[in-house]
């Protein structure tokens, strides 16, 4: 279980754990656990990658609900208006 910082009807926040994936990665087909498929767990809802933080790396990771608001984000993220 990890521990959710934050969650609206848009977004949820995690404190991500050093050690974890994100998501499934062919940097370790053996892994089984991962961020996104335990928050889906978690809320009982699908969530979609805003940013990512690498495996050794343990932060706040910003998740969306909606597709449309993960894009919109993400964009953000990118031109470092966030």
């Amino acid at each position: 279980m990890l521990e959710i910082i934050y969650q609206d009807e848009w977004l949820v926040a995690v404190n991500k754990p050093s050690g974890w994936l994100v998501h499934r990665s062919w940097l370790d087909r053996h892994e089984t656990v991962f961020v996104m498929q335990t928050v889906r767990d978690q809320i009982g809802q699908h969530v979609f990658t805003v940013h990512r933080l690498g495996r050794p790396t343990s932060g706040v990771l910003l998740m969306a609900l909606f597709s449309k608001v993960a894009r919109l984000l993400s964009q953000q993220f990118e031109q470092h208006k966030i």
